[in-house]
């Protein structure tokens, strides 16, 4: 198995690694799959990411292609994917039965969250899948395939996304952390790693947030040091790093994290440099030594697009939640437009099979009624 440092993405075959980093996961052992492993049933095609709760994968089964999440071999990982993995089977109850059919026949609105499908071939109670690779207990997830490009990748070809781009895109990413809101859930790991986009009929970029992030409550607030290292510091809320202050921790973390997105598409930059840098330093940049994070486009501060940023990313007095967010957003820029989805094949299909079957009854009926009306 490979192993992998997600800072200086480096890649090595036999465990052994130099990195700058003195905490680079791949030094802990974070160990990757690679092309033609199965995890079960599950053939691995393509490794798509790597974060610091899982791995993202592309993979096959039975010929079909899905995308598998697999959670480090550590105990909070594992525990995050499950915690995952039952939010998703909760908010689509639609993806089984005679619902599931139903909606295959009408056009549907894209996916805004990974669609789960069943771990194993046949249908289990529990929505994640455990299993022994080589030695090492594995929870993993598995998904509806899901075709884009990491937001991340995208920046790097096009650092400054046209800014109505970028509102769309975390307004979007805003709706799908609506569930997260309404539980009383919390993400903390928002980064653009974690959001995958794609451009639709009309060129405009659709986002849909790969992972929900450590879902965490107010009341385990007391525990938040043992999650903190999973968080990006360079995303991550001031109030989150200070883990002498946990009960400080609010929705508005979120915000804080989603409003670092928004900067970094509009900036054309991150607003704190993440490449071969330790945690500890960017913690310190975050909570202490912190800038002033300037857009430097005067027709975002005529628009009042810049006081949105500098209050979703401020260190006090930030939206309450992402919602509050994406609404400031929407009064600039309106909400998204919508998408044009293709017709389904099998709805076109009943409709021409529906179609025949009128054209043969009016046939049959002319058949059987003419000669009456002859002899009439």
């Amino acid at each position: 198995m490979e192993r992998y440092c997600e800072r200086c993405e480096r890649v090595t075959v036999d465990g052994h690694l130099w990195c700058q980093d003195p905490e680079c996961p791949a030094e802990e052992g974070y160990a990757l799959l690679g092309y033609g492993d199965f995890l079960g049933d599950l053939k691995v095609t393509k490794l798509v990411r790597v974060w610091r709760t899982a791995a993202l994968y592309e993979a096959e089964r039975q010929g079909l292609g899905v995308l598998l999440k697999v959670a480090h071999p550590t105990d909070e990982c594992a525990e995050r994917l499950k915690r995952e993995a039952l939010l998703l089977e909760a908010l689509a109850p639609w993806q089984s039965g005679v619902a599931a059919w139903i909606r295959s026949f009408l056009p549907s609105r894209r996916d805004l969250l990974p669609v789960p499908l069943a771990p194993y071939p046949t249908r289990m109670k529990r929505p994640y899948g455990e299993i022994t690779f080589r030695g090492e207990p594995r929870v993993y997830s598995v998904y509806r395939h899901a075709k884009g490009k990491i937001l991340s990748d995208l920046l790097l070809e096009n650092p400054q996304l046209w800014h109505t781009y970028a509102s769309w895109i975390v307004q979007t990413v805003g709706e799908s952390l609506h569930p997260l809101v309404a539980n009383n859930r919390m993400h903390l790991c928002l980064t653009p790693d974690v959001v995958m986009v794609e451009a639709d009929r009309d060129g405009v970029l659709r986002p849909m947030l790969l992972d929900l992030g450590l879902l965490l409550d107010g009341s385990e607030n007391g525990h938040l040091a043992d999650w903190l290292r999973l968080c990006e510091p360079a995303y991550s809320a001031p109030e989150l790093l200070a883990a002498a202050r946990p009960e400080a921790l609010s929705p508005a973390a979120d915000v804080y994290s989603l409003g670092m997105i928004l900067y970094e598409m509009l900036a054309g930059h991150p607003g704190f440099e993440t490449k071969l840098r330790r945690d500890d330093q960017l913690r310190e940049d975050v909570t202490q030594n912190r800038k002033p994070l300037s857009l430097g486009r005067p027709e975002l501060e005529q628009s009042g697009v810049t006081g949105i940023v500098e209050r979703a990313v401020a260190p006090t007095g930030r939206y309450a939640n992402v919602i509050e967010f994406t609404r400031a957003l929407a009064k600039v820029y309106s909400s998204p437009p919508s998408e044009r989805r293709p017709v389904p094949r099998r709805l076109v299909v009943l409709l021409i099979l529906a179609a025949v079957a009128l054209l043969a009854v009016g046939i049959l009926a002319a058949i059987i009624l003419l000669p009456v009306l002859l002899g009439g």
